[in-house]
């Protein structure tokens, strides 16, 4: 099976509340999404084992988000994320 393929371009996201909208609009998130990283987490661990996430213009990316994406794909078979 071929994973879903999601690109999230990074540059002028300033605050967490940005960077959320811009996940929110990017990924396939349930309804409810709580727009936190325990909530990105939550999503990734759920539903991100045939998913490939790439965010472009990463320089900026807050320490948290590198975190908790490292985390969910150490527990995430088959998620794979990239920072570029």
């Amino acid at each position: 099976m071929m994973k879903q393929e999601y690109r999230i371009d990074l540059k002028g996201v300033r605050s967490a509340r940005a960077l959320h909208t811009r996940l929110a609009a990017a990924l396939p998130f349930p309804e409810g999404y709580g727009r936190n990283f325990d909530a990105l987490f939550d999503f990734l661990t759920e539903y991100g084992s045939e998913m490939k996430i790439v965010f472009a213009n990463s320089s900026a990316a807050p320490a948290t988000l590198k975190r908790v994406c490292t985390d969910a794909m150490e527990e995430t078979p088959g998620l794979e994320i990239v920072f570029e």
